[in-house]
């Protein structure tokens, strides 16, 4: 008789259910998706998912906390690679590293944001707060900038990364291709970066 499969210890239980939940918000909602059904697709029992985070709600705070969070990592292996720390190129290259790599977080974020709801509004908020802090981590001089122009800095550095993660399944039909490709993201990042330093029509 073969030996019954190995339990996951707690700590892979919890990593587990988190790409779980991750998996499954994406893919039905928030509000469509049962702990139970999140437990299932972890394969661990319903008991450990209460233990680690209470609730379901406990469950998408700490799917949030992960993906929001994926993006210091990015940076550190951008910063492996060689690109200086404060440069724009590094956080390009970070943001690439982050959507491209990742097409479940993509699928997400995209549906949060798209479900409008608080959730969508809180998840944007901690995103624009991350893009505020790189805007004035980058900028050589914040003060230089008008305040109107900083106001929006950070929206409008938000809003050429989340189009075409917002856009995705239609901007593949359009291009003929994926568009978080290797090729097309680093061809995306570096045109986005001279937009950024340099304008479009200046």
């Amino acid at each position: 008789m073969p030996p019954a499969p190995a339990k996951p210890n707690r700590g892979d239980a919890r990593v587990a259910l988190v790409a779980a939940g991750r998996k499954l918000f994406a893919e039905q909602g928030y509000d469509a998706t049962t702990t139970r059904q999140i437990a299932a697709e972890a394969a661990v029992s319903h008991a450990l998912l209460r233990y680690h985070f209470s609730s379901k709600a406990g469950l998408r705070d700490a799917v949030d906390d992960d993906v929001l969070g994926s993006f210091t990592n990015a940076v550190a292996s951008a910063r492996e690679e060689g690109i200086e720390d404060g440069a724009l190129a590094e956080v390009g290259r970070a943001t690439a590293l982050l959507f491209g790599a990742d097409q479940e977080r993509r699928r997400y974020l995209r549906r949060v944001l798209i479900d409008g709801d608080d959730r969508a509004a809180a998840l944007l908020a901690r995103l624009v707060s991350g893009a505020e802090r790189e805007v004035e981590r980058l900028l050589p001089q914040p003060s230089a900038l008008p305040p109107e122009h900083r106001r929006w800095a950070a929206y409008q550095t938000l809003f050429l990364i989340l189009g075409p993660l917002l856009l995705e399944p239609a901007l593949h039909a359009v291009l003929g291709s994926d568009p978080f490709a290797p090729e097309t993201l680093a061809q995306r990042s570096n045109a986005n970066q001279r937009l950024l330093q340099h304008g479009l029509f200046a």
